[in-house]
């Protein structure tokens, strides 16, 4: 259920300083090329136009410096920092999927090595109790799909032998 509230507490924060967001989900790169766009951005508009940047300011003065703004800066400026949300929402998004899909896939592993456990020690007459499938005279390794790339990989090893990323049962053990 916490990890549902990550992609939008990241985009929030990517609204409240450039590259925050990314930041929380773990995105060094992509936090640090967002912020260094949005404040190069800004910095390269604000010289563009020659905008006087003064650092003793009162509030109401900066609020009439910003209101005073052109729009030629602001706007550009204003839709990066939505891209750059809808980036960290997006990202974020996506961890929790590939998360989920990663859980589910150790889960069906631990039932496929229950059941195989089940019908391997269990059984005298070589069926299975649950399933009424007979048990396979040779043991093998079994196969289960990686769920970075989609292939069949060997479920005894600790990383898919295709894509080379660690598979989600070999931190569990």
């Amino acid at each position: 259920m916490r990890d549902q509230f990550r992609p939008l507490l990241a985009a929030l924060l990517a609204m409240a300083l450039p590259g925050l967001g990314h930041l929380t989900l773990r995105r060094w790169g992509r936090a640090l090329l967002w912020h260094l766009t949005i404040v190069g951005g800004g910095v390269a508009l604000f010289a563009l136009y020659d905008v006087p940047v003064e650092s003793s300011v009162s509030v109401t003065e900066a609020a009439e410096t910003a209101a005073a703004l052109p729009t030629d800066v602001t706007l550009p400026i204003a839709v990066l920092y939505g891209l750059s949300a809808v980036d960290a929402y997006l990202v974020g998004r996506a961890d929790v999927a590939e998360r989920q899909r990663a859980d589910a896939t150790a889960e069906a592993i631990r039932r496929r090595a229950a059941s195989d456990d089940g019908e391997t020690t269990g059984d005298l007459g070589g069926a299975s109790a649950s399933t009424g499938a007979v048990a396979e005279s040779a043991p093998g390794p079994s196969e289960v799909e990686c769920p970075y790339c989609g292939k069949e990989t060997d479920a005894d090893l600790d990383f898919c032998h295709w894509c080379t990323e660690p598979l989600p049962w070999a931190d569990a053990e």
